[in-house]
């Protein structure tokens, strides 16, 4: 089920700068943690990015290999974040079909 609602600009805004000080990818995970208080991005976040900090540059890696179970949504979130993280896409898939990424 999809849940939506309108915000201004200004309002977005203030979304993006409590999302980021709270240590989420973005807003929609974010709102979603915030509304619901049950398993919060910014945790899995956080152990992803510091998971990838740590890895030697070269390591090949798929998001399942950093944290069990991930939701589907946050490996979009690792996927617009690659500069962020110092990774980049895999041209090649996994035996499962899903994205692997490289440290650089």
């Amino acid at each position: 089920m999809r849940v939506q609602f309108t915000v201004t600009n200004t309002e977005y805004a203030e979304l993006q700068q409590l999302a980021a000080a709270a240590g989420y990818p973005d807003v929609p995970s974010y709102c979603r943690d915030i509304s619901l208080k049950v398993r919060t991005y910014a945790e899995m976040w956080k152990e992803i990015t510091e998971k990838i900090a740590a890895m030697p540059s070269g390591k090949q890696f798929a998001l399942r290999d950093l944290i069990k179970t991930p939701p589907a949504n946050l490996g979009r979130k690792l996927y617009d974040n690659q500069s962020l993280l110092s990774i980049k896409v895999n041209s090649k898939k996994d035996a499962l079909h899903t994205n692997t990424f490289i440290k650089l």
